[in-house]
């Protein structure tokens, strides 16, 4: 593994501007600044994980879903809560956990579960333009946030929690505000600077979210939902690519799954298919069995490498540039300076440089 760093001045100040002290010895600057610095940098971070989960795209986009939806205003403006509960169902996708419809101080409908965080409030209008009703939905959850949170920074993460060295101000739906306690590990790696630092920080956090998105919870459920399905596995074992195509692209159209590619071999390791981007990473792999006999291995991925690099950007504000082999992966920063650099994963395999650099 290289690493460097160029950090710009403004990033530095950005990162080092926010969160709360903690202490612990660090190996190359003064007692405590290593992790204060250190500290600063995941709050910020932490921050941003929420704010995109309470206000980012996905969220800008169920909201924007529901109100063009003209059968749900109908429904509304009715007063209908039969054919509310009806319009608002083929709306419900994975960027919606929870949804509250409302006319007036009424409740027509409302779908989901507990444990929603980061409301997100919408006008609905009826033909003429006229508000008829309102929504408060929410994408994320408070098991789901503290999960990402936890998975890339490093901390022990408690929805609701008053301990903690540093807290994010979080709102639940629909109790309203809360605090996530958070208390972040000594660092690993402490630079002879802050900017040395900041540079570190950001690189251990950018090894996470490889590592998130290659071996964490959701990719795991996305593999067993693909390896365990018995359509699939009937075309791996009649090495049908056609028909094995069809199913993937089922995955890819299924709005509770969000996977990117899937390829799979048959049980000598022939190349059956193999469907999706073509800039992927994080590949997880796993045995494909019907009726208790393994027929082949499903690989697949549920981020591509411009999700990566947006991810990194929204959380850090770093620049962000992918190698392969083939040279810069498409959507990568032009890069000042080294910040950070680590061997990754390429789909299906073979090494992908992640360069992180200055703002």
């Amino acid at each position: 593994m290289a690493r460097g760093f160029v950090l710009s001045a403004a990033l530095v100040a950005a990162l080092a501007g926010c969160g709360a002290q903690a202490s612990a010895a660090s190996d190359g600057a003064p007692p405590n600044t290593c992790t204060r610095t250190a500290t600063r940098v995941l709050a910020k971070i932490a921050d941003g994980i929420y704010g995109e989960a309470a206000h980012g795209a996905d969220v800008t986009s169920a909201v924007a879903r529901v109100e063009r939806s003209t059968a749900l205003a109908t429904a509304v403006g009715r007063g209908d809560a039969t054919a509310t509960r009806a319009a608002l169902r083929p709306l419900l996708r994975a960027d919606i956990h929870r949804i509250v419809v409302l006319r007036g101080r009424r409740t027509l409908a409302s779908f989901g579960g507990p444990g929603a965080l980061g409301p997100a409030r919408g006008v609905i209008r009826n033909a003429a333009g006229a508000p008829v009703g309102r929504f408060v939905l929410a994408s994320g959850t408070a098991a789901g946030i503290a999960g990402v949170i936890r998975s890339v920074t490093g901390a022990q993460v408690v929805v609701g929690g008053s301990g903690g060295a540093t807290a994010i101000a979080a709102e639940a739906f629909p109790s309203g505000p809360l605090r996530i306690a958070l208390r972040f590990p000594a660092p690993a790696r402490c630079g002879p600077t802050p900017a040395a630092t900041v540079a570190d920080t950001i690189g251990a956090v950018g090894e996470r979210l490889f590592t998130a998105e290659r071996d964490g919870a959701q990719v795991r459920h996305v593999l067993r939902v693909v390896a365990r399905d018995p359509r699939f596995a009937r075309a791996v074992r009649a090495d049908d690519p056609a028909a094995l195509r069809t199913q993937i692209v089922r995955f890819f159209k299924d709005p509770h799954l969000h996977v990117v590619r899937i390829r799979a071999t048959d049980a000598h390791g022939r190349l059956v298919n193999d469907v999706g981007g073509p800039f992927v990473l994080a590949p997880a792999s796993a045995p494909v069995e019907l009726h208790g006999r393994r027929v082949g291995t499903a690989t697949l991925s549920i981020q591509d490498d411009t999700g990566y690099i947006k991810l990194m950007r929204r959380f850090t504000g770093a620049g962000v540039a992918l190698y392969t082999a083939g040279g810069a992966v498409p959507g990568s920063t032009p890069l000042r300076g080294e910040v950070f650099s680590f061997t990754a994963t390429a789909f299906p395999s073979g090494p992908l440089r992640i360069s992180l650099s200055g703002a």
